[in-house]
């Protein structure tokens, strides 16, 4: 069991590099085996089941309704979110990927899928909210899921590749609806079992599934035979890093802004405006791998994948960075009374 669980915590821990080792590996099964034939309901039944359903067990829909009499966190994260975040990666879009429909429309995908666990983490490590990150980051989920993908994503992409708003819809509530209620599901009944005690000394082993479940997933959709159409296109990866760079400077800039702006008008308190640093430029790689593997025909579905991976490779360190040496300071001086002086990424 102590291996189980030291293994669970080295991948949580070096997920970004395991992600990309299990793309190298699965372009290396293609290069020197042909690859895989797999059935699309194989890397569904993964994705579902081992992937987005681990993650969304403690989702706790009583303390979500608790907190809509505090509704100003919500908005100030949803025109992030759902205003800037979109107009951002469609401008990207345009100027950097007009040529590839699938680039395009999964720039846009990521853009609209905001927050994640990770968001938490952190905020706790920057001395923010809990209580307030811990409900904008199912207040977003819930809002990016049944709102702005099948209502906004078809708008922004509709040049580049024909969504069916009801095609969306029907994968949304497959990789998110039905994760969410046998999660639900899961958390009441070992609570009611085995009690809370056990489910508490048990839920962080939660994300290691869903870490593990990633890894295999990537190296299943890039060991597809279809994928040798990718081999030897290195010029590929700068094409689509160029433009998720430039996705993550300007949304780590503009809601470092927003968040000091709100601070500055006293609109927030330090502690919960650094909440949206972290739930804006932490885009939620489950849910955009899934959306991705449910509703894309398979050869379109590699090239978008591999631009969310490059996504949550930037996203992790750079994240990790900002809090360390930034998001602190931004909590603490603000908590003496301070304005920060310098808090760019």
């Amino acid at each position: 069991m102590d291996s189980i669980l030291k293994a669970s915590e080295f991948i949580k821990t070096n997920l970004q590099y395991l992600m990309v080792a299990a793309i190298v590996l699965g372009l290396c099964n293609v290069y020197l085996f042909g690859g895989f034939v797999i059935p699309k309901w194989i890397l569904l039944f993964i994705m579902i089941f081992f992937v987005v359903y681990p993650v969304l067990i403690d989702t706790k829909f009583s303390e979500i309704i608790s907190h809509l009499r505090e509704p100003r966190p919500i908005f100030c994260s949803f025109v992030l979110n759902f205003l800037f975040s979109p107009f951002i990666a469609y401008i990207i879009s345009m100027v950097f990927l007009s040529d590839e429909p699938e680039l395009f429309t999964a720039l846009m995908l990521i853009s609209l899928i905001p927050t994640s666990a990770m968001s938490t983490a952190w905020t706790s490590f920057s001395g923010g909210s809990l209580p307030t990150v811990l409900y904008l980051v199912p207040f977003n989920l819930l809002f990016a899921s049944f709102v702005a993908l099948p209502f906004m994503l078809p708008l922004f992409v509709s040049e580049a590749i024909t969504i069916n708003q009801l095609t969306i819809l029907k994968n949304i509530f497959l990789v998110f609806g039905v994760p969410l209620i046998l999660g639900q599901a899961t958390r009441v009944m070992i609570i009611r079992f085995k009690g809370i005690d056990t489910y508490s000394s048990i839920q962080p082993e939660f994300k290691g599934i869903s870490a593990a479940g990633i890894l295999v997933l990537l190296f299943l959709v890039m060991s597809l035979k279809r994928n040798t159409l990718l081999l030897g296109q290195y010029s590929l990866i700068v094409k689509i890093l160029v433009p998720v760079l430039a996705y993550y400077a300007c949304i780590y800039t503009i809601s470092i802004v927003w968040a000091r702006y709100l601070v500055w008008r006293k609109t927030l308190s330090a502690e919960k405006a650094i909440t949206l640093v972290y739930t804006s430029v932490t885009r939620h790689v489950n849910i955009s791998l899934a959306l991705v593997l449910s509703a894309f025909a398979l050869n379109q579905a590699s090239l978008m994948v591999l631009l969310v991976v490059l996504a949550y490779v930037i996203q992790v360190p750079s994240m990790a960075f900002y809090a360390q040496h930034y998001g602190k300071r931004f909590v603490s001086m603000n908590q003496a009374g301070q304005q920060p002086e310098d808090d760019r990424p």
